[in-house]
This record gives C-alpha cells, sequence and structure tokens, in this order.
C-alpha cells in the first residue's frame, strides 16, 4: 500500500509531489481543450508577504470549483494574478529602508525606491505563490499577470484613453477624503469606518447687522470652524430666535430647549419665528475673523458668511438646525458651495497642517481639535461643548483617521452611468443575495471615481499637460515614443517622466500623480486576458463566467471592475459572484495582532493539514463571518480518519476474498442495505451536481459529509458480520457497494479535501489496477436515477430512530448491545413507520440484536398520563390556556396521543377558538409493566423485553468472549488475514453453554484451532491473557498458527 497511515504532515507534500512531479493539473487542462470555455477571474491578492486564513479560505472555494469544472470536461481559464502597486508596498519599502515620508523617498531617490518596491513586490508573489499552492490551488501559476509589467500597465492606459475619447475624463478641484498619515487622497472604497469619541461644539456666529443676534451652529469637527464660510439651513423648517440672558439665538424650533439647556439657560422665549428660506442671505461675523487670510476674490464673494439654504444636506436630527459650512471640508457642504458659487477653500496641506492662515499656521487638523475649541472659546463664540460618539473615516492602509482637502485629481465620469449598471446587476447571478442587494445599493449611491494619488510606486497617469493647461492623453508606449521621439525604457516613475512632448511650440510634461491602484484590478477583467493586445483570446471569454472574494468587494473590486467594463466597454466583466465574509476567532472578534488572536493558514495546515482547513472552512455561509474554532479542526479532522480507515476496511475485505469491486460484475443480488446505500449515493449526486451547477459552495459539504459517514456508520455496521462471515455471494456484495460507492465519494469530496481523496485513490489505483492517473481525472460522477429509492431512504431513517430508541433503552436496563435480547416492540400507528419495520425487520433484529421485533399499538398492561407543558402553552395561548388545561383532563390520553401520533397535532376549539397542540406541548409520563423498559421517539415507542434465558446468555457470553480474543489478536500484534491456535479456560458449566457458538467463533477470531478447557495446557503459547465477563473467570491461550 503507497499509504499506509493518515498523517497529513507527511501525506499532503507526498502529494503536491506526486501532483509536480507527474503533471497531473497540466494533463487535465491538455485533456480539456477541446472542451466548453469557462473563464475564472481571480481578484487579484495584494502582495504583501504570507496569506493569511482569509486568503486560505478564500482559494480553497475558488478551487473547489475550478476542480469540479475540469471534472466536468471544461476547457478552464484561472490564471492566477496579484495586486502590486500602491501605498502598502510602498510602505512596506519605507520600512525596510527605514524612511519615514515623501520628503525621505526624494533623498533616497525615486528610482532607487521604485526598484526597491518592484523587488519586494516579485519576492512576496513567488512566496504566496508556494503558500496558495500548499493550501492545494490548481490555478494556473505559470504566468500571474502583474501590474508592474508594461503590457499591463499599457492596458490601463488604454483604458484612460478611451475614457477620454468618451469624454468620461476630467480635472476637478475637489473636497476630498486625505489621509495625512499617507499623503494622498482617498477614495470612498478606500475608507474604514471606526466608532469614536470625539468633542462636538455649538458656536454662535454674531449677526452682521445686530451684534446681540447670533446663529447657533454645531459641529463634531471643531478644526473646521478656521475654514467656515457660510451656513446651512433648511428652506421649509421652523426656527425661532429665542433669548439668552442679554442676547437672540435663532435655532430650529425643534431644538431651542436643548440647546439653551446646554448653555445653562433653563427657560425658552421664543422672540420671533421664521422659516429657513426667510433667512437666506443674512449675513454673520466670522468669530475668529479670519477673512483676511482668505483669497482676494473670496473675500469680495457676495455669498461669504451668509445663510444659504439646502434641503438636502440640512434637518432638524441632530444638531441645532443650522449647519456649519467649510466647502473645503466636505463632500455635502462642497455640493452646496458648488450650487451658490463659493469655491471649496482649503489651506491644509499634504500632512494636515494649516499653512498660511495666519495665527494657525502649522496646526494639525482633526488632531489639534483641543486648539481649535480654545480659540473659539477665547473668541466668546463657544456656547457648548460635549462629548460624541459616531463613526468616523479612517484610511483603509494608515488605520488614521482621515481629513478632507480641497485637492486637483482626474476622475472618470461615471455616476450617469449608473441606471445602465443597475440593469446589468439585475442580469448578474449572486450568492447570497444579500451580496447582490449590497452591490445594488452601493451602484445606486455611486459617484465620480477619483483615479489619481500622489505617491510614487504604480502605473503613472498617462496625461502629458502644456503650462496653459492643455494636455494630451496617450494610449500606449508606442505611442508614446511616436508623440515624443523618445525611446521608453521604462514605465515607471521616474523613467518615465523623462520624456516630454513637443507639439504647436508647446512643451508637455507628464501630470505628477499615478493611477490609483483600483484601477489596476479594475482592469483585471481584460488584463488577464492581455487585451487589447490579444483581441482573440479576449473575444472569445469575456466577460468572465465567475468570480469569487470577500464581502467587503461590493465597494472594492466588484465595484472596480464595473465601473472599469463599461467604460471600456459599456457592458460588465461578469456573470456571477459568489461572496463569502470575513475570518473572526471563535467569538466573533476580527483577528488583529494588539488582540492576539490571529491565526495563520500554516498554523492550521502545520496540525491538522490543508484538506482540514478546507473542509472546515467550506462549509461557512454564504455572506456571512467564519468563526474559528480550534475544536471544529478537530471534528473535522476525525471525520477524515473515518475515511481513511473506511478504504483500509474496503481494501481489506477485497483482499480477503481476492475481488475487485470495480471490475467484477454487478453481484446476482444486492440487499436492501445496498441498495439504500447506492440510492443515498446517486441522490447525493444529483443534490451536489445542482448546488455546484448553481454556486451554492457553502451547501455541498454537508451531503458529502454526510454520505460518507452514513457508508461508514450504516452501511457498514449493517453488513459487518455480512462482509466477514457472510456466503461469498454475500461479502462480494458488501465489497462491490463499498468499493464503489467510496470511489464516487472520492471523486465528489476530491474538490473539497484533494490531498486525502489523491492519497486514498492512488492506494485504490495500486490494489485494483486503475487506470486513471488521479482521482481528479475522472468525469465528476453521473448519476442513476432509477436507483434513487426514496421510500427506502425513508425506512432506512425510520429504522435508524428505532435502532437508537432501542439503545437508549437498553442503557437504561444496563444491556450492553453484545447481549441478546428476547423481543423488541416497536409502538406505533403511523403507517410509515409499520411499513419500514416490516420491510427492513432483518436488519432491525440484527442491529438491535433481538431475536424478535414486533409492531403493536402499545404493550399490555402501560398506563400513559398526560400533563400539559405550561411553559408553551401559555406564551402561545394566553387567557385561552385554563379552558386548554380544562379540556385536556377531559379527553382521554389514548385520544390525545393518538391524534399527535397519527397527525402530529391535536386540534380542538377553546371559547370558540382553534386551539393547535403539538406533541411538544405534551408531556407524557409512562408506567411500563416488568420485564420491560420504553423509550419514545419521533416514530412512536420503543420497548425492549429484559427477560433472561439461559439461550441468550449463552449468546452473550459468547459475543463477549470474542471481543476479548479479537483484542488479544490485536494486542499480540496479528493482522486480521493471521490464523491462529486458542485454548480458553472458563467453568464446566459455561464451556457446555458455549458449545453451540464454537463454529461461529473461530470464524470470527481466525481460529484454526479452538479448545476449550477447565484446566491450564501443557504446550507453550507466545501469547497469555486472564478476562472476566460478568462473573466467570477467564483466560486464554493464543498463538498464531
Amino acid at each position: 500500500m503507497r499509504f499506509e497511515q493518515y498523517n497529513p504532515q507527511v501525506l499532503e507534500p507526498e502529494i503536491l509531489a506526486f501532483w509536480k512531479k507527474n503533471k497531473t493539473v497540466e494533463k487535465l487542462r491538455k485533456r480539456n481543450q477541446q472542451g466548453q470555455k469557462f473563464y475564472f477571474l481571480e481578484g487579484p491578492p495584494y502582495t504583501s508577504g504570507h496569506i493569511h486564513l482569509g486568503h486560505a479560505w478564500n482559494m480553497a472555494l475558488k478551487d473547489l470549483v475550478l476542480r469540479y469544472k475540469r471534472m466536468n470536461g471544461f476547457n478552464v481559464w484561472d490564471r492566477m494574478g496579484y495586486d502590486m502597486h500602491g501605498l502598502p508596498t510602498e510602505q512596506k519599502t519605507m520600512s525596510k529602508l527605514n524612511l519615514k515620508n515623501k520628503e525621505d523617498i526624494e533623498k533616497f531617490g525615486v528610482g532607487k525606491f521604485t526598484k526597491e518596491c518592484k523587488k519586494f513586490c516579485l519576492e512576496m508573489m513567488e512566496k504566496m505563490n508556494e503558500d496558495f499552492q500548499r493550501v492545494g490551488s490548481t490555478l494556473d501559476f505559470t504566468n500571474p499577470y502583474q501590474p508592474i509589467t508594461k503590457e499591463f500597465m499599457e492596458a490601463e492606459w488604454w483604458l484612460i484613453k478611451k475614457a477620454h475619447e468618451k469624454k468620461r475624463l476630467y480635472q476637478g478641484l475637489r473636497t476630498m477624503h486625505w489621509d495625512a498619515a499617507t499623503q494622498t487622497a482617498v477614495a470612498k472604497h478606500e475608507l474604514e469606518y471606526k466608532s469614536i469619541k470625539d468633542t462636538s461644539i455649538y458656536v454662535k456666529l454674531q449677526s452682521a447687522d445686530n451684534p446681540a443676534q447670533f446663529l447657533i451652529v454645531w459641529t463634531t469637527t471643531p478644526w473646521t470652524i478656521p475654514l467656515n464660510l457660510a451656513v446651512m439651513v433648511h428652506p421649509e423648517l421652523e426656527y425661532v430666535e429665542v433669548k439668552a440672558g442679554a442676547e437672540h439665538w435663532i435655532v430650529a424650533k425643534s431644538w431651542a430647549e436643548k440647546v439653551l439647556a446646554k448653555a445653562g439657560f433653563a427657560t425658552v422665549t421664543i422672540v420671533k419665528e421664521y422659516r429657513g428660506k426667510e433667512l437666506e442671505g443674512k449675513k454673520y461675523v466670522h468669530p475668529l475673523h479670519v477673512e483676511k487670510y482668505l483669497p482676494k476674490e473670496l473675500q469680495k464673494n457676495p455669498k461669504l458668511f451668509s445663510v444659504l439654504l439646502s434641503s438636502e444636506y440640512v434637518d432638524d436630527s441632530a444638531g441645532t438646525g443650522l449647519v456649519h459650512c467649510a466647502p473645503g471640508c466636505g463632500p455635502e457642504d462642497y455640493e452646496v458651495g458648488h450650487l451658490n458659487h463659493l469655491p471649496p477653500f482649503n489651506c491644509v496641506n499634504e500632512e494636515g497642517l494649516f499653512a498660511d492662515f495666519g495665527p494657525f499656521n502649522g496646526w494639525k487638523a482633526k488632531t489639534d481639535d483641543p486648539k481649535f475649541i480654545t480659540a473659539i472659546k477665547d473668541a466668546g463664540a463657544l456656547v457648548a461643548k460635549e462629548s460624541y460618539v459616531h463613526d468616523y473615516p479612517h484610511g483603509e492602509r494608515s488605520h488614521q483617521p482621515v481629513i478632507f482637502r480641497t485637492t486637483k485629481q482626474w476622475f472618470f465620469k461615471v455616476e450617469d452611468l449608473k441606471e445602465k449598471m443597475l440593469s446589468a446587476n439585475e442580469g448578474i447571478y449572486w450568492n447570497p443575495q444579500s451580496g447582490k442587494n449590497a452591490f445594488t445599493s452601493w451602484l445606486d449611491n455611486l459617484r465620480d471615481n477619483s483615479i489619481t494619488k500622489q505617491r510614487y510606486w504604480g502605473t503613472p497617469v498617462p496625461i502629458w499637460q502644456a503650462a496653459d493647461g492643455d494636455y494630451i492623453v496617450v494610449g500606449s508606449a508606442a505611442e508614446l515614443e511616436k508623440l515624443s521621439g523618445s525611446k521608453v525604457k521604462g514605465m515607471h516613475i521616474p523613467e518615465i517622466d523623462v520624456i516630454t512632448i513637443t507639439k504647436d511650440g508647446k512643451v508637455y510634461r507628464r501630470v505628477p500623480d499615478i493611477l490609483d491602484v483600483w484601477i489596476d484590478a479594475g482592469t483585471a477583467s481584460w488584463n488577464c486576458l492581455d487585451y487589447p493586445t490579444d483581441k482573440k483570446t479576449f473575444e472569445k471569454l469575456f466577460p468572465a463566467d465567475f468570480i469569487l472574494e470577500g464581502k467587503d468587494q461590493v465597494r472594492g473590486w466588484y465595484n472596480l471592475l464595473m465601473v472599469a467594463s463599461f467604460l471600456a466597454f459599456d457592458k460588465p466583466s461578469f456573470k456571477a459572484v459568489y461572496m463569502h465574509g470575513f475570518v473572526t476567532d471563535v467569538e466573533g472578534v476580527k483577528m488583529s495582532k494588539s488582540l492576539g488572536n490571529i491565526i495563520s493558514p500554516d498554523e492550521v495546515i502545520d496540525k491538522y493539514g490543508a484538506d482540514v482547513l478546507r473542509y472546515y472552512t467550506g462549509q461557512t455561509n454564504a455572506g456571512e463571518d467564519f468563526n474559528f474554532s480550534w475544536e471544529e479542526c478537530v471534528v473535522k479532522q476525525r471525520n477524515l480518519m473515518i475515511l481513511w480507515n473506511l478504504h483500509k476496511l474496503v481494501l481489506h475485505l477485497a483482499d480477503e476474498i481476492n475481488y475487485n469491486p470495480l471490475t467484477a460484475k454487478k453481484p446476482p443480488e444486492l440487499g436492501p442495505e445496498e441498495k439504500y446505500i447506492f440510492s443515498r449515493m446517486h441522490e447525493t449526486i444529483v443534490s451536489v451536481t445542482q448546488l455546484m451547477e448553481n454556486y451554492r459552495l457553502d451547501e455541498i459539504i454537508e451531503p458529502l459529509e454526510k454520505l460518507f459517514l452514513d457508508l461508514s456508520r450504516t452501511y457498514v455496521q449493517i453488513v459487518r458480520d455480512k462482509s466477514t462471515i457472510g456466503t461469498g455471494d454475500e461479502r462480494e456484495a458488501c465489497v462491490y457497494t463499498l468499493g464503489r460507492v467510496l470511489l464516487e465519494c472520492l471523486k465528489m469530496f476530491h474538490v473539497v479535501a484533494p490531498f486525502i481523496t489523491e492519497a486514498i485513490y492512488l492506494n485504490l489505483k495500486e490494489a485494483w489496477k486503475l487506470k486513471e492517473e488521479s482521482i481528479g481525472h475522472y468525469a465528476w460522477p453521473a448519476a442513476d436515477v432509477k436507483m434513487i429509492n426514496p421510500v427506502l431512504e425513508a425506512q432506512m431513517e425510520i429504522v435508524q430512530t428505532v435502532i437508537t430508541g432501542a439503545s437508549a433503552a437498553r442503557e437504561k436496563a444496563k444491556l450492553s448491545l453484545r447481549w441478546p435480547i428476547k423481543e423488541v416492540v416497536v409502538g406505533s400507528v403511523q403507517k410509515e413507520v409499520l411499513d419500514a419495520v416490516h420491510s427492513l425487520n432483518d436488519i432491525l433484529k440484527s442491529q438491535i440484536n433481538t431475536k424478535s421485533v414486533l409492531l403493536s399499538a402499545a404493550v399490555k398492561g402501560v398506563q400513559r398520563k398526560i400533563k400539559p407543558e405550561y411553559a408553551l402553552i401559555g406564551p402561545a395561548y394566553g387567557k385561552l390556556s385554563s379552558g386548554i388545561i380544562t379540556r385536556l383532563t377531559m379527553d382521554s390520553p389514548e385520544t390525545i396521543l393518538g391524534h399527535l401520533e397519527t397527525e402530529g397535532v391535536y386540534v380542538f376549539t377553546v371559547e370558540g377558538q382553534e386551539v393547535r397542540l403539538t406533541r411538544e406541548m405534551i408531556a407524557v409520563e409512562m408506567t411500563v409493566p416488568s420485564p420491560y423498559v420504553a423509550v419514545e421517539c419521533k416514530c412512536g415507542t420503543v420497548y425492549v423485553n429484559t427477560e433472561r434465558n439461559a439461550q441468550l446468555e449463552a449468546e452473550g457470553y459468547a459475543r463477549e468472549i470474542t471481543r476479548a480474543i479479537q483484542n488479544a489478536r490485536k494486542n499480540a500484534g496479528l493482522l486480521k488475514k493471521d490464523e491462529i491456535e486458542l485454548v480458553l479456560k472458563m467453568s464446566v458449566g459455561l464451556a457446555s453453554s458455549l458449545k453451540p457458538w464454537i463454529n461461529e467463533m473461530e470464524e470470527k477470531v481466525g481460529a484454526v484451532a479452538f479448545d476449550l478447557v477447565t484446566a491450564d495446557p501443557t504446550k507453550a503459547y507466545e501469547h497469555v491473557h486472564e478476562f472476566s465477563v460478568k462473573n466467570e473467570k477467564l483466560k486464554l491461550w493464543l498463538r498464531k498458527a
């Protein structure tokens, strides 16, 4: 046997080496070259280092689909790919080189820095390739798409030019989130929100024409008050002017009492009432008198320091009903300012510091909120302050709070495409549906995408601009060479920046920005196919048939793919999506270094193997988070051990009778147990295939697991005697069934746990001379629907319930399963139960170890009393409860229980209202006459007759002694095929009673000589063992024959 033991730490690397040496996947790719095309688009992981548990889960799910498709003959396109540009690589490289900021990078040398970034990416890619393959991934790692290559970047330039040609590329002054920690603009999809505690403040703004009158505003960002240019009110809201000591304050009517109370005023005296629109144009004085620091043109703006109207961004749900407006410090403020021709002024620099703004120079946005509050207080404008907990945006990469800055950026104009995108999304298949709903919501709120970053490591923006603002968009390196007359020696900064274009007497220089890394990932749908260079492959495959990523990609990759493909082709780039959740610890807490709860894939693989990792993670519901538990790993490993032991049993049984179940003809007769497990197998093939076709990946493992566990726990248990001491035909039927069902199990389970299934297959291949090189080279199983027997499956389920009930009754009576019982009575009036017990009576008798299984409504003399479950009836029926209790005392237990057993519910009326009592609402107290012990189960009541006689006792002793001999064989290190000579010493009485069982015992323990004696033998034996059964003391001697 090629693999004797199941040790994943040894077995899995050997299987990886086997696949590599034999080019197992490559051969299957070649075999399927003429098959139907299937384009899987890999969502590029970032080359940041060794993979984490989320990566492993993600890759295992993808591999499950790819293996399935290949086994179905598809010609699968599954090129690996990576995200390589962007801030994460810059940060890792800066850390390695001990660089702190952009200034340090410039001093070090941008060219040297980008070369170090490239080196880091390539090194990490090789590590991640190895990590993914260790998990069992069969993606095509031979030529991963890499955004750092010339060809990839040119395909991005092609998109930028295409957008330009469609008039969907523009440069704009926009107030955007800015990450001061990384000194770059941050797009909406690059934000993460955290709950933080800030200080919110109430500020009074003095009326320009009435020194005693003030507008009261509220803000959670005190640092933006110096940049305040206006106040917004809702045109239809009710506002009031109220007394506040010697002053008059204007607030929303609904907030007057609360605002005054915060300032220490107990009473509300309304002086005047307004509609918001009546306040439009009202002028005020800035409390910090910043007008002299504003640009000259802005100082002349008629709307500066006045009340503006906004029905969209103002309400009275929080604050004062008047909203402080700083157009350079927020998207809503920007929109209102834009409508009123107020520019988005903002003097905060890249580092988040105020610049050229008088006394505030060098103050840091957000960080210095306490200093800004003090300044406002010193100016006499602070009404009140309080702590305020809210969700605040942070940089996805830096994890630091972001601010707002007004910067020039390049944008894709896409907002007007959202209706087309929403319509396209309706035709895309999503699992789960919640993913589709979330993506619909995202598209519904789509905004123009900024595409530029102010960093170094990325695809250079292909825009060359002259001093007068005129610009040229370049679509490829060849076009750039033609326009410039210079050779493009490198596509990255700084090589690309030495190239200029001279046209009509003007010199055009490249815009110094890089493309946002999202453009890299967004163009993957065609870059993966080497388009636009290779149009033939693109035309054959685009759009992708399937993509699979986490739920965070709704605002990330899913969105970017959709936007990019609509800009390029006016259609979506994918047809179907499977979305998973995040990995958390067992308590549902996100894994993080600070909490010390991070678990790496290597830890799991080193302990339990990659198969356990794939098997365990794969059952997490689509879209839901995966709460990792080591205990569940143990459960899955135990199940895999059952599968392993099952294959060893099949090989042993086949070897014993020299029988090949996969080449032999079907035995002349299959019993109900064989027909049952074949039915289960074919039904599983149907259900799992349907689930796979609908990408319900999280649902396929349970039926597969149930099948091989059912094969082991049900079928093998039923045939444990027939398979070893049955007739020749019976033993062949068992091996035929086990071998065939096991092979089909392996084929299907291979997509989940490829290592153990391959190892088992190679053992079967060696023993049974099978032709296929790998289990993965088999076609996906096809179901024979004629062999599916739902009635038989339902009957076997009933039988299992009866067996469980009988086992529980035996336990109550303290009767081991090895001790036979006289009879079992199944008390039920359900037709399905009666039919099952009648049809499968022999199986019941053997499994329960009883001489007979009888059917009866109940054993004579049983008395049953019913008792209402008040805790369930009360909440369900309230005032009717007392009437229900009265009715139950009037009806006989037989009547009530008869309805419950036959109909599952007892229905009657109380006070004219229908009452429906289920079995759970009725407790039953049962008195059972001796010698019976009873246990209730869902198919009725199982009664076990505990009466004993000499024959039953003798058989029980025979079974117990047989077990003791088997243990002695095992302790002696004997194999199952080894025959023995055996001497057994016991009392005269017991020896006499065991004589009828000697032949069966000999056969079961493999004894060619079996002597029952009352004195020690004179010959020497290698192994001696003493033991007791009940009150009998026994001793055995054995040796290998």
